[in-house]
This record gives C-alpha cells, sequence and structure tokens, in this order.
C-alpha cells in the first residue's frame, strides 16, 4: 500500500517542551511507518541553537520535511504577530499544499484551525481535527479569556471548533470521555475519533535503579527521604493547594516527605501561596529545578510519587495529562483527583496510585494514612501496568491506522 502524504499543522515549536515531547516522537513514528510527512511549526527564535543542533538532524533522519515560522522577539512585534500569525500560517500553508501535494492535513489543537479550514475546503482535501482536549473551556475556566475582548476571542474559536468536529474527516480525542462529549455535537462522530491519549517513549521513561541513586544523591535525599514530584506548571488549572496540603499531611504521619517541582518554579513563591491554604511549608522540604526534557526521566527517578492534581470541570474530561503517563512508565504511582479525563481508569486500584473524590481536608488525611499504611506496587509492575496505555509504539500503531484508512479511501474514489 502507497504511503499518505500528510501535511501536519501545529502551532507549537519542535524545539519546546511540548514539541520534544508530544509532537515530534509521532512525526517520527508515521514517517517509520512509511508515510511522507510535511510539518509547519511555529517556532520560538530563542531555540533557534536548539533547534538546529537536537530538532533538525532527527528531522533530516526521518525525511520530515520541515517549513518552520518563527516568531518576532520585539515586545511590540511579538503583540502584533497574535493577529497576522493566522494569515501567515494560512499562505504558508497554501504554499506548502502546492509544492507537497498532500493526501491529508493534519491539524493539531485549535490554534491552526484558522489556517486548517479554509484551506481544506479550497483544495478539497480531508484533514484529521487532532483536537487533544477542550481548549477553548481550558482558557476560560482559567480566566485567560475575560472581560469582553476575551469572550469575543472563545466565541471565536467556539465556532472554529464547531466547524472542525462537524467537518472534519477524522478526529482525535485524549480521552474516552472527551469521545463522549464530542459525539454530543455530532452524532457520527462515534465512528470517526479515535482516542490516543498523550503517550510516552518507555525506551527512555522507565525505572532505572542506578539513576535513581545517583540523581538523589545529586538533590540530597536521603534513603528515609520520601519524595512527592510536581512536574510541569503549577498555573490556575492546577490544583496545588492540595499538593501542599498532602505534603503537610504525609509529614504529620511522620514520614520525612519532601516535594520536588520540576520546571519553571520559585521555592519562597512556593512558601507564600501554601500559606493561603493555611500550610506552613519549610523551604528546605521543598526542591525545584528547571530541566530539559531529556533530563526529566532521572528526576522522575529520584521521586516516589507522583502527583497530578487539577481542577475538576468541563474542559478536564478532555485532559490526558502527559505527566500522568511518564510518571507511570518510570514506575511512580500516582496521586490524582477525579473528574480528569479517564483518570479512574488509569489507576483503577491502590496499587497503582490513588484518585481523590474530594480536595477536603478529610480526603487528604486518609489519603495520607493510606500511603503511609502500605506501599504501593513495585516499579516494574506499575511500568507494566501503564507500557499499554501510554506506549509510544502503540499511539504511533493507532495514528497509522487512521492515516491508511485514508489510503483506502482515497483507493476506493
Amino acid at each position: 500500500m502507497s504511503a499518505t502524504r500528510s501535511i501536519f499543522v501545529t502551532n507549537n515549536g519542535l524545539s519546546d517542551h511540548i514539541g520534544t515531547a508530544q509532537v515530534l516522537p509521532y512525526l517520527e513514528g508515521l514517517a517509520a511507518r512509511g508515510h511522507q510527512i510535511a510539518c509547519l511549526s511555529v517556532e520560538h527564535p530563542a531555540r533557534q541553537d536548539d533547534f538546529a543542533a537536537k530538532v533538525a538532524p532527527r528531522l533530516e533522519r526521518a525525511g520530515i520535511l520541515h517549513n518552520p515560522i518563527w516568531r518576532r522577539t520585539l515586545p511590540l512585534a511579538g503583540k502584533l504577530e497574535r493577529f497576522t500569525m493566522p494569515g501567515l500560517m494560512q499562505s504558508r500553508l497554501e504554499r506548502l499544499v502546492d509544492t507537497f501535494q498532500p493526501d491529508l492535513i493534519h491539524c493539531r489543537s485549535y490554534m491552526p484551525l484558522g489556517a486548517v479550514l479554509p484551506v481544506s475546503l479550497r483544495h478539497g482535501l480531508p484533514f484529521v481535527f487532532d483536537m487533544r482536549g477542550f481548549w477553548v473551556d481550558e482558557r476560560c475556566e482559567a480566566g485567560i479569556w475575560q472581560g469582553p475582548m476575551g469572550r469575543s476571542i472563545a466565541r471565536h474559536f467556539r465556532k472554529l471548533e464547531a466547524r472542525a468536529i462537524s467537518g472534519a474527516s477524522a478526529i482525535v480525542a485524549l480521552t474516552h470521555d472527551a469521545k463522549t462529549v464530542v459525539a454530543t455535537r455530532r452524532p457520527s462522530a462515534g465512528s470517526v475519533t479515535s482516542v490516543i491519549p498523550c503517550s510516552v517513549d518507555q525506551t527512555r521513561f522507565r525505572p532505572d535503579k542506578a539513576l535513581r541513586t545517583s540523581t538523589r544523591l545529586a538533590l540530597g535525599y536521603s534513603a528515609k527521604d520520601v519524595v512527592l514530584v510536581h512536574l510541569g506548571s503549577a498555573g490556575p488549572l492546577y490544583q496545588m493547594g492540595t499538593t501542599y496540603r498532602l505534603l503537610a499531611a504525609l509529614q504529620a504521619q511522620g514520614m520525612r516527605a519532601r516535594l520536588l517541582l520540576i520546571g519553571d518554579h520559585d521555592a519562597h513563591q512556593h512558601v507564600l501561596a501554601a500559606q493561603g491554604y493555611g500550610v506552613t511549608l519549610d523551604p528546605a522540604h521543598l526542591t525545584c529545578r528547571k530541566v530539559p526534557h531529556d533530563d526529566v526521566p532521572a528526576f522522575l527517578n529520584a521521586a516516589d510519587i507522583g502527583l497530578s492534581f487539577r481542577i475538576a470541570s468541563k474542559s478536564s474530561l478532555g485532559v490526558s495529562a502527559t505527566k500522568v503517563g511518564e510518571y507511570l512508565s518510570c514506575g511512580l504511582p500516582v496521586i490524582s483527583n477525579t473528574g480528569i479525563g479517564d483518570i479512574n481508569e488509569i489507576l483503577p486500584d491502590r496499587r497503582f496510585g490513588l484518585v481523590l473524590a474530594h480536595h477536603d481536608t478529610p480526603a487528604i488525611e486518609h489519603a495520607a494514612r493510606t500511603i503511609a499504611s502500605a506501599p504501593f506496587a513495585p516499579r516494574a509492575m506499575i511500568r507494566a501496568h501503564a507500557a499499554g496505555r501510554f506506549s509510544l509504539d502503540r499511539a504511533c500503531d493507532q495514528y497509522d491506522a487512521l492515516y491508511r484508512m485514508f489510503q483506502v479511501e482515497r483507493q476506493a474514489a
């Protein structure tokens, strides 16, 4: 069967964290399965050196044609670029369609829809709406889009979302909960919606005793320290108050609990934030590290429990937190809260972690007692549990099957 020619359009840069973790590996996987891929991405100029050193060689090895749009660095130009980017992306996509002659356009998330929808219509090309989560709801719930301007932006993207769901030849959602919601908006969507959670390279994210020992030593942790890890930002969608209170509750149980924060964090800011929840944190019990994605497996191996607390809302039904797959693949049990995508299926019993039904004091104290009373499953068992659901190879196989569906339809036409 001949290869599918696809243009993959993303507002993420291949050199940023999401691009490195959740875009480039899928493109490489599709190329390795025989598909011809062109990628249109939006890159940050500050990462040009990283791109040249780390990303460009991978693209060349995979045979992926890359057509980047480089953002501007000047403050005023950057602000104006927000309004001109859809037109620039559409113009670039038009030219790429003419030269690459694709069989389909693969649109990652909502931002490129303003370019993908008109180009798809103009050229009669099918497109995949790889929606990820419910991005419009997420922005509104986080308070990012407020006031008249925010509501106007939300209305704009809701219209694009409705057009994409109704017109896409295939839809990719991250959770089964999201697939159910999509089906209420387009009754026929059940037959064209694939569920592909955020996946993990199992060769990189895995339990490693030697790496655990060396990283804990470098971070100054003792054998008795129980290290909770929060990977990623502490933005408004995340329940950091639950994190602080769980840390304090574990310490009240007599455990030497410590908190490792991986990302752009400041210990002093967390101490101040914890006070708002009635928690007094000792800065000595907090470790903040901002590291490249390649170093994340080492830091996760140094931890004992992964945390993923998030506000449960309309948008959270579509969430597949990358960090959960990375935690589990490294053998860490996960503590999360209900209402977040398929988390109850991911953590079916306490061997693999806990799902809090509430964020109140009784629920947090019960979780702390449960953690203190008995160990979780061995790391190898937790990893084996995660491997099927979060395997990068499995995700690439699912995308491959989706692409080959287009081949069959094209040959039948």
